[in-house]
C-alpha cells in the first residue's frame, strides 16, 4: 500500500505536496523495515525518504500556496519523525543516516515539531499528538529513561486536548491507559480499557479488540491480579480464534494457562486444560512462519508437557510446582517484553520480588538465573540502582552452571547489559564498559534474544560515550612533557578528592601526591606506576583530615620518557566547590 501510494504521487505534478507524499511514504517504509527486523534496509529508506523530505525545511515549513495548512501540518509531522526515529537508531546508523542526509539528526528537536505539529491544529495534529504522547509513555521505559513528572502532565495534557475532538478514538483510549499505568493508577488503565471495548466499532475490528484485552491482561498482571489477567488473556485467544486469526493465539493461550495455574481459583483445573489443549491445537495446524511469541509459547508448551504432562503425583505438590514454573515464565514476560512492573508502586514490586523468591528456585540454576534476572529488570523499572546491581551480581554467579537453552536465550548477555546500565548511573564507567564488552559476547543470530541485545547494547554504548563527553574533561600531554593537576583546599573543613581517568591510547607515568600546608610530611599516595591503555579506567580517591587551608593534591601526568607520541588523558575529578584546581604542563 505504501508503494502504491508512492506510485500514485509520483505522478502528480511537481510541487511541495508531491514531495511531502513521496517523503513520508519512505519514511513509514523505513519503520515498517525497522519493525521487520531488517534495520539496514529500514535505515536505507529513511534516507532515501530524505530527498523529499530535506525541502520541507525550506519549502513545506513556508509554502504559502493552494493547501499550504495542509503541506505545513504534514512538513512538521514529516520532519519531527525523521528526526525523533533516527535518532533511536544506533549510532552507527545515526552518523549514517546524519551522513547521507546531511541533516543533524536530534531527538529534542524532533519532538518539538511533533508538539508545534499539535499545537497548529492542523489536519495531522491529532498523529503527531499520538507520536508524541507514546514516545513518553512507552519508547522512553524501554530505552531505559525516566519519565519525569512534567512529562507526564504533558502527555495528561495532550489526551485532555483530544478528548472533544476525537471523543472515543481508540488509539487515544489506548495512550490514556498508558498514562494511567505509568502514574500507577492501574484501576483508573482498566476502567479506559472497559469503557473502549463497549464501543460497537470494535465489534468490527477483531484484531484490535484482541490487542485491547491483551493490554488489560498486562494492567491486571502489574496489579498481581492473576486470575483477572487470566480471564483477559483468554477472551484475546478467543477473538483471534473466531476470527480465523492464527498469529497471537498460542501466545495468548499459553499465557492464559499460566495465570490460571497462579491464581489456584476454584475451576482453574478446567481453565487450565482447556488453554493448554488450544496450544496443542496450534501446535498441530500447518503453519511455520509462527511470530517470535508464538514460537516461545510453543516452547513452554513443550516445557509444561515434559515437566507435569501426565503426572498425578500429590495435588498440592504438584500445584506448587506448576506455580513456580508459570510464575517464572510470566515473570520475565513481564519484565523483560512487557516492562509493566514500571506502573507497579514500590509496595507492589516488593511482593512481586517476594513472590519470585519464596518459590525457592535455587536449586536449579537456570530458572534461579531467569528469576534473577526477572527481579534485577524489575529494579531497573523502579530505579533502584542499588538493588539491581546486587541482583546482577547475585544471577552472574550462576553463569558458568547454567545449560545450552539458557545461554541460546541470551539471558547471560542480558544481565551484564542491565548492569552496564545500572553503572552508568553510579558513574561506574570502566565497570560499565566491561559490562557492554561481556554483553556483545555470542550475540549471534540463532540467540533468541539477538535483536534485543543489538539494541540495548547500542543504547549502552551510546550512554557511556554521553557520559564521557559530558562528565569527562580531555588533557593532552605532548611528548618529553610532564602534565600536573593541582587541587588546592581553601578552607579547614575535610578535604576529598576523587579521580577516574582513562588513555585514548598507549601508556603513560602516573603517581599523585599530597602536600600539606607548610610543604612538611608530604607523602605518596599512589606511587609513580606506568598506566596503559589496556588499564582501562584508572580510579582512586584521597581524604585529609583537614587543617588550615592550603593543602595541595598532586595528580601527575608523566610522559617525559616519550620522544615522538603525544598522550590524550580522559578524566574526571570530584572535589570540594571552594577548592582550587590548577592544571601545568
Amino acid at each position: 500500500r505504501l508503494w502504491k501510494a508512492d506510485e500514485l504521487a509520483a505522478q502528480d505534478t511537481a510541487w511541495v505536496g508531491r514531495k511531502v507524499c513521496r517523503g513520508i511514504c519512505y519514511l513509514v517504509a523505513g519503520i515498517v523495515e525497522c519493525l521487520r527486523k531488517q534495520p539496514v534496509k529500514g535505515v536505507v529508506y529513511m534516507a532515501k525518504s530524505w530527498i523529499w523530505l530535506r525541502t520541507m525545511k525550506t519549502e513545506a515549513l513556508e509554502y504559502d500556496g493552494i493547501g499550504k495548512e495542509i503541506v505545513r501540518s504534514a512538513a512538521l509531522l514529516g520532519l519531527g519523525a525523521f528526526s525523533l526515529i533516527c535518532s533511536l537508531l544506533p549510532d552507527s546508523l545515526i552518523k549514517a543516516a546524519s551522513w547521507t542526509t546531511g541533516f543533524d539528526v536530534k531527538r529534542d528537536s524532533g519532538l518539538d515539531m511533533l508538539l508545534t505539529c499539535q499545537r497548529e491544529g492542523g489536519v495531522y495534529a491529532p498523529i503527531a499528538a499520538l507520536g508524541w504522547i507514546s514516545f513518553h509513555v512507552d519508547t522512553k521505559s524501554f530505552i531505559g529513561e525516566i519519565q519525569t513528572d512534567e512529562e507526564l502532565a504533558q502527555c495528561e495534557s495532550l489526551i485532555q486536548w483530544a478528548e472533544p475532538q476525537y471523543k472515543n478514538s481508540l488509539f487515544f483510549a489506548i495512550l490514556e491507559a498508558d498514562l494511567y499505568a505509568c502514574q500507577q493508577k492501574l484501576p483508573k488503565a482498566i476502567g479506559v480499557m472497559d469503557r473502549s471495548m463497549k464501543l460497537s466499532c470494535l465489534d468490527e475490528l477483531k484484531a484490535l479488540k484482541a490487542m485491547f484485552f491483551y493490554k488489560k491482561a498486562i494492567y491486571h498482571l502489574a496489579a498481581l491480579e492473576f486470575a483477572e489477567a487470566a480471564v483477559a488473556y483468554e477472551a484475546s485467544q478467543q477473538i483471534y480464534k473466531a476470527a480465523g486469526r492464527r498469529s497471537l493465539g498460542p501466545s495468548m493461550a499459553m499465557k492464559a494457562a499460566q495465570c490460571y495455574i497462579i491464581s489456584d481459583k476454584p475451576g482453574s483445573k478446567e481453565n487450565i486444560e482447556r488453554m493448554v489443549a488450544e496450544v496443542t491445537t496450534y501446535k498441530e495446524m500447518d503453519k511455520s512462519n509462527w511470530g517470535s511469541p508464538d514460537r516461545q509459547s510453543f516452547r513452554e508448551h513443550s516445557e509444561y508437557e515434559d515437566l507435569f504432562g501426565g503426572n498425578n503425583g500429590d495435588d498440592s505438590v504438584l500445584q506448587k510446582q506448576k506455580a513456580s514454573w508459570s510464575l517464572l515464565k510470566i515473570a520475565a514476560g513481564m519484565t523483560i517484553v512487557q516492562r509493566c512492573t514500571i506502573w507497579m508502586s514500590p509496595e507492589e514490586a516488593l511482593t512481586f520480588a517476594k513472590m519470585i523468591d519464596e518459590m525457592g528456585f535455587e536449586s536449579n540454576p537456570d530458572d534461579a538465573l531467569l528469576a534473577h534476572a526477572s527481579i534485577a529488570l524489575m529494579h531497573s523499572h523502579q530505579h533502584s540502582i542499588g538493588l539491581g546491581i546486587a541482583r546482577c551480581k547475585k544471577a552472574l554467579k550462576l553463569s558458568s552452571q547454567v545449560g545450552e537453552p539458557t545461554r541460546k536465550f541470551g539471558t547471560i548477555q542480558m544481565l551484564h547489559n542491565l548492569a552496564g546500565h545500572f553503572y552508568v548511573l553510579k558513574g561506574k564507567i570502566q565497570l560499565a564498559q566491561d559490562s557492554l564488552a561481556s554483553a556483545e559476547l555470542n550475540v549471534t543470530k540463532d540467540v533468541v534474544l539477538h535483536h534485543y541485545l543489538s539494541f540495548k547494547n547500542s543504547q549502552l554504548r551510546s550512554k557511556i560515550k554521553t557520559t564521557i563527553e559530558e562528565e569527562f574533561e580531555k588533557l593532552y600531554v605532548p611528548a618529553g612533557k610532564v602534565a600536573v593537576i593541582t587541587i588546592e583546599s581553601q578552607d579547614s573543613s575535610r578535604f576529598n578528592v576523587g579521580w577516574d581517568w582513562f588513555l585514548q591510547d598507549r601508556d603513560i607515568d602516573f603517581n599523585v601526591r599530597f602536600k600539606p600546608k607548610g610543604g612538611k610530611h608530604q607523602r605518596d599516595i599512589v606511587k609513580k606506576t606506568r598506566q596503559t591503555a589496556e588499564s582501562r579506567h584508572v580510579e582512586g580517591s584521597f581524604a585529609s583530615e583537614g587543617g588550615e587551608g592550603g593543602d595541595i593534591l598532586e595528580l601527575t601526568f608523566s610522559n617525559k620518557y616519550s620522544f615522538l607520541r603525544g598522550k590524550t588523558i580522559i578524566y574526571k575529578l570530584d572535589f570540594p566547590t571552594n577548592a582550587k584546581k590548577n592544571i601545568s604542563l
